[in-house]
């Protein structure tokens, strides 16, 4: 077996439908390749969507955890993978034709430990003129996390792991393995403060073990846009998700440096200020003068609000706290140690 393809899903059906109805269509041996759907507590049609193409893929394996958070169907697909290569994508990415042999070629170099392609976003309803200011530039490429969005031209060359997202997530299992997996990702809202750098922390202990980090033009996906995630209610939500992911990030790498948690509390507030913390949102976007009013508020206070509340918990929780500087996340049994997290939440 030398690809695995991986897919974390929750009552998406109707989506991850679509993304291995395309993986159907690629020009590929599949002999040579398993799918693994991990379900994440789904109580809709996919255990029934992944029962029809059992059929057609002849290396199909479908997981069920219901524990809450992303980082249980990656590291459950991490774990069983049977591919010397993982494809961790989402169930809204569309692989184009030639994906799949395009990693190959991109892994057929010994250094190469991580690999993505372009990300192309197709929208399900018309985009608003303001999103513009969300396409970013870099090094000659374009980009926009919450678009989903990656371009950086025509041909194979190495970019920084921050552009490496988990909608086209290619990695050496041995790899991934060795730099102890994900950071947490996603959450259900009532748990979001468990949220982490996820596929970036990954992409980060990568590029800092000194692994290759390839872009090619052949690995692209289509990535579709649904339209709730143009309502206000929606960019709030990810700003602030950002702000968590801040919190998670400091937190970590000040406790590396700190002997005692006062000294951990003093690096904390001698590198952060609310004046970063308001630019958080505005990071992602060209010019904040062209939002409309109705969303300047957000974008200034969200991520202040995330980075608020993340720091609240790990205060106030010594349980969270542990959860939040883990070294590793692959042991899930120990790793799902919190009472809020024995049980699955919606």
């Amino acid at each position: 077996m030398n690809i695995s393809i991986a897919i974390v899903t929750r009552n998406r059906a109707r989506y991850l439908a679509g993304a291995l109805f395309a993986l159907s269509q690629l020009e590929y041996p599949f002999e040579d390749c398993e799918i693994i759907v991990a379900d994440n507590g789904s109580t809709d049609s996919t255990a029934d969507v992944c029962s029809s193409y059992e059929k057609i893929f002849p290396n199909f394996r479908y997981i069920f955890d219901s524990r809450p958070g992303q980082i249980i169907g990656w590291h459950l697909a991490l774990l069983l993978a049977k591919g010397e290569v993982i494809c961790f994508i989402d169930d809204d990415t569309r692989p184009v034709t030639g994906w799949l042999f395009s990693a190959a070629e991109a892994f057929a170099d010994p250094e190469v430990s991580l690999v993505t392609g372009p990300i192309k976003p197709k929208f399900e309803t018309k985009v608003p003129n303001w999103r513009k200011e969300m396409i970013l530039e870099y090094d000659g490429g374009i980009w926009s996390a919450h678009w989903g969005l990656l371009d950086f031209g025509p041909d194979v060359r190495e970019i920084p792991a921050a552009f490496v997202w988990g909608r086209n997530f290619l990695v050496r299992r041995e790899t991934m393995l060795g730099v102890g997996g994900f950071h947490p990702g996603g959450f259900p809202a009532k748990l979001f403060h468990f949220t982490g750098d996820g596929d970036m922390g990954a992409g980060k202990a990568i590029e800092a073990s000194g692994g290759k980090i390839l872009y090619h033009p052949g690995c692209g996906v289509i990535n579709l846009f649904q339209a709730h995630q143009n309502d206000p209610a929606e960019i709030e939500r990810w700003i602030f998700g950002e702000g968590l992911v801040t919190s998670y990030i400091l937190l970590r790498q000040t406790a590396a440096k700190a002997n005692t948690t006062e000294e951990h509390r003093f690096l904390l507030k001698q590198s952060v200020t609310d004046e970063m913390l308001s630019n958080i949102g505005k990071y992602y976007l060209n010019n904040f003068k062209n939002l409309p009013n109705s969303l300047k508020n957000i974008f200034e206070s969200a991520g202040l609000n995330g980075f608020k509340t993340h720091q609240y918990h790990f205060n106030l929780d010594h349980k969270f706290r542990k959860w939040v500087l883990r070294n590793s996340y692959l042991d899930l049994d120990i790793c799902y140690s919190h009472p809020e997290l024995r049980v699955p939440s919606s």
